[in-house]
């Protein structure tokens, strides 16, 4: 947990009282660009794939790159939605088994032959009401977001379970194929895109008022509310916002795959939480990229392939990208920490100064009377 002091360090000193810099964050000026951690992951990523390269011959096969990157549009797409709410100064656990509802909603209608624009739609409205009601608890009931979503992960776990009635749903109908198993040069058509939404949001973060004000809420809610952001509904949308990628999420899923089973989202969270921390998204909110985050969903799908190829039991991934994410937390909280000491040294000299100006200015106002007094008196004694 913050101390006292560094809490009162970032609201008093650094951001209410530097509202006119909080203005220009909201409201224009402000881009935010990748910093050091998200070079960092990028060049993870490239020494990966070079030491994959060279340990395993297939590696960077056409059909391998292929296969790696239609696997992790899911995870790419919902992690978009992640970054915009950990940035924000929250997170949400409750994604797999939102993407695992949609999914069930969406093949329900597919058995029924309903248009796949309108399946498309309903997956839409169910991600989002799901992001709505996640959004709700977290602002107007006041619920941590922590609390929030890891309720509502088992109530709609729960529910998974009881649509699904313990039997898979199976023998679905292609009627994504074209998006899912088609490809352009090569590309898979889903690639294409999640690379769309990629520069989509990337462009809503960097240069939109809505994309700012989400930074400016990470960074200090309080200060946000002074500079005249209306905060609640910055929160429900961007909560809304990951709902509707969900959505997508579970298209692509159903679409690949042809059914849906028990299990189906329960590593999503962890995931795309991982995806976004390693990708450089503080996990105390304020400052992230999606490009970070592209790069860290990479890294672990490159991963994933490269220890399979190898034959590497599967638990040296879940290791390595545990490990990961505490060292990007720990990276996080120390960075906090010594600007938050920056910040109360500054605070310190400051007042300092100002004593120090406040105490010589009225000495110098009793020196300059006392010589004008001996000055006025000079005349009268001759």
């Amino acid at each position: 947990m913050e101390s006292r002091d560094a809490h009162a360090a970032r609201i008093s000193d650094s951001d209410v009282a530097r509202g006119p810099e909080l203005g220009r964050v909201a409201k224009a000026g402000y881009v935010p660009m990748p910093g050091r951690r998200e070079y960092v992951t990028i060049a993870l990523l490239a020494v990966e794939i070079v030491i994959f390269a060279l340990l395993v011959p297939n590696f960077l096969h056409p059909n391998n790159v292929s296969t790696v990157l239609r696997n992790a549009t899911e995870l790419a797409i919902v992690s978009i939605g992640m970054t915009m709410v950990m940035v924000l100064g929250g997170i949400d656990v409750s994604v797999g088994s939102a993407l695992g509802v949609v999914a069930i909603v969406v093949a329900w209608q597919i058995q029924t032959g309903m248009h796949p624009l309108a399946i498309a739609l309903v997956a839409l409205v169910a991600g989002m009401a799901i992001g709505l009601m996640n959004g709700a608890l977290v602002t107007w009931v006041r619920i941590p977001a922590i609390i929030t979503t890891l309720g509502t992960m088992n109530i709609l776990r729960a529910a998974v379970f009881g649509m699904l009635g313990g039997r898979w749903i199976t023998g679905l109908p292609p009627v994504f194929a074209g998006l899912t198993a088609g490809s352009f040069l090569g590309v898979p058509m889903s690639v294409y895109l999640m690379m769309v939404l990629y520069l989509i949001f990337w462009y809503l973060l960097t240069f939109t008022p809505f994309g700012r004000h989400i930074y400016a809420v990470g960074n200090n809610a309080e200060a946000a509310v002074l500079v005249g952001i209306n905060v609640k509904r910055t929160q429900i949308l961007t909560y809304m916002l990951l709902g509707s990628l969900v959505g997508v999420a579970s298209l692509l899923y159903v679409g690949r795959l042809g059914s849906v089973e028990i299990t189906v989202g329960q590593d999503l969270a962890i995931q795309s939480i991982a995806a976004v921390v390693i990708g450089g998204t503080s996990v105390l909110g304020g400052r992230g990229s999606l490009v970070g985050t592209l790069a860290g969903v990479l890294f672990m799908a490159f991963m994933r392939n490269g220890i399979v190829l190898l034959g590497v039991p599967s638990l040296w991934e879940r290791a390595i990208i545990g490990a990961l994410v505490i060292l990007s937390a720990a990276v996080d909280l120390l960075v906090e920490r010594r600007t938050a000491r920056h910040r109360l040294a500054e605070r310190s000299i400051k007042r300092a100064s100002a004593s120090s100006i406040s105490s010589t200015i009225p000495g110098a106002l009793r020196a300059g009377d006392g010589s004008t007094a001996g000055g006025a008196a000079t005349p009268g004694s001759q």
